[in-house]
């Protein structure tokens, strides 16, 4: 390889570009047992147990998940479809990651605190109902699921979401293939 190419790749790498155009997926078939893919990402559908809101952040917590958060439209329309074409699902109440418990209608994720990424919500909602609503879960309207606000010790059952592992080992193990490439190269002298 030469330099210049061996300096381009280091700047490309060093500056956060290179790393986050590589796809590499460590998840193996184990890794996200008993999840299913819907849209690219991993979740657990309990429709075994209802729970409160608080029991099913619990729930989803002992499969190292948390409540499912949606962040986008494709999101929304991807496990609203699964849900839609899978025996059992419509007439059913699934908890979300989201709600305004802290601040009155602000809804925020129930993960890491910031606000709702994506709303769907169900005509006139959220409505706060008897000003005790605070919970955001998915039900069907017109076989179609929406997002409404509800009491948190409603019962509904846990929609989980796999945690995104984090891409740091990846950055990590370049950035140490670099740092040995350079050490092996005179590569600090960019020139040809």
């Amino acid at each position: 390889m030469r330099i210049t190419q061996i300096c381009i790749l280091m700047f490309l790498c060093f500056t956060a570009v290179l790393p986050n155009t590589i796809q590499v997926s460590n998840r193996s078939e184990t890794d996200t047992q008993p999840f299913i893919e819907i849209g690219g990402n991993y979740y657990l559908i309990n429709t075994a147990v209802k729970m409160n809101w608080f029991a099913a952040a619990l729930y989803c917590r002992n499969f190292d998940s948390d409540l499912a958060v949606i962040e986008s439209q494709a999101e929304m329309n991807a496990l609203s479809f699964y849900l839609t074409t899978n025996d059992g699902h419509i007439g059913k109440y699934f908890w979300l990651g989201v709600s305004d418990l802290a601040d009155e209608g602000k809804f925020m994720s129930h993960t890491d605190g910031r606000p709702m990424p994506y709303a769907k919500w169900s005509g006139g909602q959220p409505d706060d109902a008897g000003k005790n609503e605070d919970c955001v879960h998915l039900w069907a309207i017109n076989n179609v699921f929406h997002m409404n606000d509800n009491v948190c010790t409603a019962m509904a059952y846990a929609i989980c979401e796999l945690r995104q592992r984090s891409k740091s080992c990846d950055v990590c193990d370049l950035k140490h293939f670099m740092e040995r490439l350079v050490q092996s190269t005179n590569a600090f002298k960019c020139q040809n």
